[in-house]
């Protein structure tokens, strides 16, 4: 017998429905821990059970279902998680993924705690197997969330993270919210839903992406605890009885889904049950939660799969996780051209008409809008306290328009629509990765202003504060940040009297420094607002949401100083190209810079702080926008000045608002102790076969920067530890420890130890403080008994705790365990620890990886051709017929591009050379894989067509004799610099030997150690090897600007002044790839005494192949003799 509820009732899908749409559901009944009444269940006898998946959990009172946030509560089914969410971020849609709906816009992302599925691969594991949903401390509710779309700029929301379809209540009325303001609902599910839920829920949701984890039953019985067939039905359904838009995504991992015959029975049923025209993404697998003993997917594998689909006929196939422009960019079905080309998420060509092939104007199925967005590849955390709104009818603040061009020399006012005097005025615009919200300058022309609006002047010069009124502003700033960093209200009550509340400003900015190092900045500018309003949300932002840096530690305040700046006299720069340079003038302008959605803001004192001029602070704001440094010359870029009044001053100069309150600890004693114990018992019951807890009762979990695990044996050298650390980001304390349990466990199985003798060590570190660089170090405020050290260089991580240390001599040894070899580069933070040992340390460094003998081809069909066919052919093309006289020289400079962009020229430098029995090639490191500085230790390397043989004894010399040089494969696996070179060196001297080394950045310094190193080696050799510089020149600026800049750096390398070049390129911002790479080489030559001069082989620039003039790379050949 079905129950009636108060909101719902499972026997009546139509009133379901209704009950949703006329937004009676869940707010009235909402109880303040965010639990509702849920719906799609029944009585069966003393139990219920769940309608909702097809798991149909039976539930007695008190119990929860799998998915853990359904529980039967006095005999009703209850949503525990209403308005509880976490993970709220700004994405680019591409990221869900959706390729085909809205691309480039912006999407705001946001889940829950639990899960229906059991998956041990789970990707979302710190959200969705978090058992306790008291760490979800973020409320959101339904019109909060649409609010924050909203204002953000967002074009849609993603129920993501974990499936939305167990929040199903929360899920539809936050997208009947949204769809009210205009905002698109996407659900991202693994389609496991029962057909009596699927109408409710997907009638509300605008698009979906569907989870289709594999294509046996096996495997989702074995790995996800589910079937395939409800997740089949969906799909199926999906297509046939909605109009929402869906595509689908298939996690490949290896060794579980990963079989060929698998990808075909898979896109076989696809295009027989949904169509030809549903895009398809292979996503790559990389280890996470208890699946950590599999491998990230090959590329290869994503390539193979994606070849299978396309051939069954499906028309748009992706794939996912990997570097892969060519296969992540959508083609027209039709005529085979580029439509919508993507990398990773950032579009770049696009080719559509709304939903026509701008070729040969095919349909191309999806949703699209009149043109792309560009929100690129930028993910911006939310902080949804800043849309909480204890007056729940308190008026939207839509978004202003952009300035246009039109409007751009009209001073005028801003007119907003107010049925009182008092209606608040605010900022509105989407946030920027350097954490400040702002839009460009809204000015509306000086007409009559219709009824029902009041006036307000956009401020043309500084607000008039008496010197009272300006240490009053500051102490408020101050007190704001504190109570933001304390977590407390704040006491404002002086600026409340003060008669600065209603100050109209063009903007504010709260900026945090540290010995004049910057810790954190946010704030708003653009419009007129006023000062209460832009302040309060500044300083909150400040303290507790910069996207670049850790919340702001209470134990930090101390050690800052403050800026308050209040903004003024916005207005665009008509001036154009070069005559921008006149228009700014330092010490009085701040400058901000927007190109589509790309934008960056600095305020006038950052260019007096780094001593810049106009020209230079231009370039800047740039480089803060994610443009090129010389993208202000160019007409497709508004440039707005601003003024600003700053009120500077330490933080512990602001006095005391209101009474501090003392940090809250993270863990009691007691409960850490009991924490300690648990993780003791857990490794030791997994041990035995026993079936452990999984969670620790009555310990809160909370999020933590680190959790660590460590077994010692007392009296002897064994150890085995485990740990997740991060100075930013955060994870479920409790999630974490035991999957660092389970791994402990499995490495102990089998080691024939006695459990009695082993020590259990725990480690749990939150409340994250910045001290500087190694370099310059700060080490106020690091309490050895409380805090340990964390240093980070690139991707080496270094952790001490240990309460016998001085902080320099925490500094010095977690300097050691990072490997720092550039201490300014090195950042320096501590965090408070709650450690079981006196001495707990953590070493996360890349480990050099062996490698395999043969070194397959990783970019074939992308730079190059993927078939010995291909290849030949593109050989023959680029060394021509004729035979070209043959010279020794002792190093070249080739580009490394697409063969299609600088394959010519390069062809060019290495026919001209009488190549020698051996090269080595030196190149940057493009990826992020492996070492910064490493040789390949492979044998031999593979192409199609052919292979090279490697110098193995050579490599081995190498890496002895250069600091900091290692073996290791994984920075050579995914690299081209070295790779596209290898052809063209076999067609010309198929016998020569080549040895491949690939460098990140480094100081002159470092050049010059690896310059000595490396010589000490070739001077053994009569016949030394040919050094082959793999770089290609500036990046992504015009044509015009491109040639401009290599000129510039040309100059200097044919002077063979590498100092000076390397000099130039900084100060310039010539982003020269293969920079460290030619002063290595350039210093290398010196030492020998075998550098003479340089030999122009020739230029070019991306343009001559594609036409292309805006965006352009530069290449250049060069021998040197």
């Amino acid at each position: 017998m079905t129950t009636a509820l108060p909101i719902l009732r499972t026997d009546d899908v139509e009133h379901e429905q209704a009950s949703h749409v006329a937004g009676l559901s869940n707010l009235a009944a909402l109880h303040a821990d965010g639990i509702v009444p849920g719906g799609w269940w029944h009585r069966e006898g003393d139990r219920i059970e769940c309608d909702l998946c097809p798991r149909r959990c039976v539930m007695k009172d008190g119990d929860r279902g799998f998915c853990f946030v359904r529980q039967n509560l006095g005999g009703q089914m209850m949503l525990t998680t209403y308005g509880r969410s976490t993970g709220f971020c700004i994405d680019p849609i591409e990221k869900k993924p959706l390729n085909h709906f809205l691309p480039g816009t912006s999407v705001l992302s946001f889940g829950t705690a639990g899960c229906n599925l059991g998956c041990k691969f789970c990707q979302n594991w710190d959200i969705s197997k978090s058992r306790e949903t008291e760490r979800l401390s973020q409320r959101a509710l339904p019109d909060e969330v649409a609010r924050a779309a909203l204002e953000m700029g967002c074009a849609s929301v993603a129920y993501t993270y974990n499936d939305p379809v167990i929040w199903a209540e929360y899920a539809i009325d936050t997208a009947l919210a949204c769809k009210e303001l205009g905002i698109k609902s996407v659900a991202v599910t693994a389609g496991y839903i029962t057909p009596e839920a699927r109408g409710a829920f997907y009638q509300f949701m605008d698009a979906a992406n569907v989870d289709l984890k594999a294509f046996t039953e096996e495997f989702y019985y074995r790995t996800t605890l589910s079937h395939l067939q409800p997740v089949l039905d969906t799909l199926r359904w999906l297509k046939h009885e909605t109009n929402v838009w869906f595509e689908i995504t298939n996690l490949v991992i290896p060794q579980a889904n990963d079989e060929l015959e698998e990808f075909r029975q898979m896109s076989d049923w696809i295009l027989e049950a949904v169509g030809d025209e549903v895009p398809l993404h292979f996503s790559a697998f990389h280890p996470d939660f208890r699946m950590l003993d599999r491998p990230r997917t090959p590329h290869e594998t994503l390539i193979t799969a994606r070849d299978i689909a396309m051939k069954a006929g499906l028309k748009y196939v992706y794939v996912g996780n990997v570097d892969d422009a060519t296969r992540q960019s959508t083609y027209c079905s039709n005529c085979k051209k580029l439509l919508i080309e993507r990398n990773w998420y950032e579009l770049g060509e696009y080719a559509l008409n709304r939903d026509r092939c701008r070729h040969c104007g095919t349909h191309i199925a999806g949703v699209f809008a009149t043109r792309p967005g560009n929100w690129g590849r930028k993910r911006q955390p939310v902080d949804m306290k800043q849309f909480h709104s204890p007056d729940r009818d308190r008026p939207l603040v839509l978004p202003e328009r952009p300035l246009r061009p039109s409007d751009a020399n009209v001073a005028g006012t801003l007119r907003v629509p107010s049925p009182v005097a008092s209606a608040p005025i605010s900022a509105a615009g989407s946030p920027t990765a350097d954490g400040t919200r702002s839009v460009p300058a809204t000015i509306a022309k000086p007409t009559a202003a219709p009824p029902g609006t009041i006036t307000v002047q956009i401020p043309k010069t500084a607000p008039n504060l008496s010197p009272t009124q300006r240490q009053i502003l500051f102490a408020t700033a101050a007190e704001l940040v504190r109570a933001a960093a304390e977590g407390r209200a704040p006491e404002t009550s002086a600026f409340d009297r003060s008669g600065m509340r209603l100050n109209i400003v063009s903007g504010t900015f709260v900026s945090l420094k540290r010995r004049g190092r910057l810790r954190s900045c946010c704030g708003s500018f653009g419009q007129a607002m006023q000062l209460n309003q832009c302040l309060r949300e500044a300083a909150n932002r400040t303290a507790t949401n910069d996207p670049r840096f850790p919340k702001v530690s209470v134990s930090e305040l101390p050690h800052l100083d403050l800026d308050v700046w209040l903004l003024f006299a916005p207005e665009q720069v008509t001036e154009r190209g070069l005559d921008r340079i006149n228009a700014v003038t330092i010490g009085k302008h701040g400058l901000q810079i927007i190109r589509g959605q790309q934008r960056g803001l600095l305020l006038p004192g950052v260019a007096t702080d780094n001593g810049w001029d106009s020209e230079e602070f231009l370039n800047q704001v740039c480089v803060k926008a994610g443009l090129t440094p010389t993208a202000w010359k160019s007409d497709d870029t508004v440039l707005f000045r601003f003024e600003g009044d700053v009120i500077h001053g330490p933080m512990s100069s602001a006095g005391q608002m209101s009474v501090s309150v003392p940090s809250r600890p993270l863990l009691t004693a007691a409960e850490f102790e009991q924490l300690t114990n648990f993780a003791r018992q857990s490794v030791f019951s997994l041990l035995a076969g026993m079936t452990p807890l999984y969670f620790c009762p009555g310990v809160p979990d909370a999020d933590v920067h680190g959790v660590a695990v460590m077994i010692t044996q007392p009296g002897t050298n064994f150890w085995l530890s485990v740990s997740r650390l991060s100075a930013k980001d955060k994870s479920p304390l409790q999630t974490t420890l035991f999957t660092q349990c389970e791994t402990l466990a499995k490495a102990l199985a089998g080691r024939n130890l006695s459990l009695d003798q082993l020590r259990v060590d725990i480690l749990a570190l939150d409340d994250t403080a910045m001290h500087g660089t190694v370099a310059e170090p700060d080490s106020k405020g690091i309490d050895s008994a409380t805090r340990g050290v964390l240093i980070t260089e690139r991707n080496k991580h270094g952790f001490v705790f240990d309460r016998t240390l001085s902080p320099e001599q925490l500094v010095r040894d977690a300097s050691q365990l990072a490997q720092v070899i550039a201490p300014e580069w090195s950042q320096l933070f501590s965090l408070r620890a709650l450690c079981s040992c006196d001495r707990f340390t953590v070493e996360m460094t890349p480990k050099p990886a062996a490698g395999a003998d043969v070194r397959p081809a990783a970019v074939a069909g992308k730079f190059y051709p993927g078939d010995a066919a291909g290849v030949a052919a593109e050989l023959d093309r680029m060394l021509g017929k004729g035979e070209t006289e043959r010279v020794k020289v002792c190093a070249a400079m080739v580009p490394h591009a697409g063969w299609r962009f600088s394959g010519k020229l390069a062809a060019d430098v290495l026919k001209r050379i009488e190549l020698p029995r051996t090269v080595i090639v030196l190149g940057p490191k493009h990826t992020p894989n492996g070492l910064d500085w490493a040789v390949a230790p492979h044998r031999v390397w593979s192409f199609p067509g052919g292979q090279l043989e490697s110098d193995p004894e050579l490599a081995r010399a190498l890496a002895a004799a250069i600091p900091g040089l290692q073996l290791d494969a994984a920075a050579h696996q995914q690299e081209h610099g070295i790779e596209v070179e290898l052809p063209i060196i076999h067609r010309l001297a198929p016998q020569t030997k080549v040895v491949g080394v690939c460098v990140s950045g480094a100081t002159l310094q470092r050049c010059e150690d690896f310059a000595r190193g490396l010589a000490s080696v070739l001077e053994n050799f009569l016949d030394p090897p040919l050094l082959l510089i793999s770089s290609d020149m500036n990046h992504y600026a015009s044509d015009a600007e491109t040639r401009r800049l290599d000129t510039l750096a040309l100059a200097e390398f044919d002077r063979l002044n590498e100092d000076a070049l390397f000099e130039t390129c900084q100060s310039n911002h010539i982003s020269m790839c293969g920079l460290v790479p030619a002063v290595i080489v350039m210093k290398t030559l010196k030492k020998l005494g075998r550098l003479n001069r340089s030999i122009e082989v020739g230029y070019a620039t991306s343009a001559e192949a594609s036409g292309d003039t805006t965006r352009c790379v530069g290449y250049a050949g060069r021998l040197l003799v």
